[in-house]
């Protein structure tokens, strides 16, 4: 069983892992402002679905207006609901596939930490591993996800409420993984703990220890004294 993650290591480990995460919203969110843009500057396609709305209207001009106002405005509520969507496909892959491979994060991997089993036991299964990446995808941005979307949808209410539960979720995992036990909500859910990898005090006491047990090589004679001249 290998120790338990030091607090400043693990922090560190989750920050290099949100900073994939926030690299990877960025990108969508140009994405996604790119596309809304191109869609009020496709002038012709606007000007010609506003031709049909007038000639279609009976004379009522206002109506056809805000009917390709609503058309226009569902189009980019669309855009940006599939672009947090694809940031929660992504995390959760992400979590899912470092986890599968290495037993750890990338963060996680390159502060030299690892996840095992509560007792250190065998190494966690597949099913183990999509339910923590589940648990991490909800707390790192999926409780934010769905509250954006609820907001660009025009449920105010609904989204405070997600909101409110997102920010309370993420600091119940934070104090989880710092204090105590330092078992995050993943660690709790899934029965996982994340521990050292390696520690370099523990090495070198470990290779001391081989060397000394080990005396000298076989089939060497210990060295007699010189006798005086």
């Amino acid at each position: 069983m290998y120790p338990r993650a030091p607090r400043t290591r693990r922090s560190c480990a989750w920050l290099l892992d949100f900073a994939v995460l926030v690299a990877v919203a960025t990108l969508l969110g140009w994405l996604t402002f790119n596309r809304i843009s191109a869609q009020l500057t496709d002038v012709t396609a606007l000007a010609g679905t506003t031709a049909w709305e007038v000639v279609t209207s009976d004379g009522d001009l206002v109506g056809a207006g805000r009917h390709v106002g609503e058309s226009v405005w569902r189009s980019a509520v669309n855009a940006v609901w599939q672009a947090f969507a694809a940031l929660v496909a992504f995390t959760f892959v992400y979590y899912f596939a470092s986890l599968a491979l290495m037993s750890r994060t990338l963060g996680q991997a390159l502060t030299n930490l690892r996840v095992q089993g509560r007792e250190g036991a065998d190494r966690p299964k597949r099913g183990r591993w999509a339910a923590r990446a589940a648990v991490l995808t909800m707390v790192d941005v999926g409780w934010y996800s769905l509250a954006c979307c609820l907001l660009v949808g025009g449920d105010l209410a609904l989204s405070v409420l997600c909101w409110i539960v997102a920010v309370a979720v993420f600091a119940l995992n934070a104090l989880l993984a710092l204090v105590g036990a330092r078992r995050s909500l993943g660690d709790r859910l899934t029965g996982t703990a994340v521990a050292s990898a390696w520690q370099v005090g523990v090495t070198f006491t470990r290779i001391g220890d081989r060397v000394r047990r080990r005396g000298p090589a076989d089939g060497d004679l210990p060295a007699e004294p010189l006798s005086p001249a």
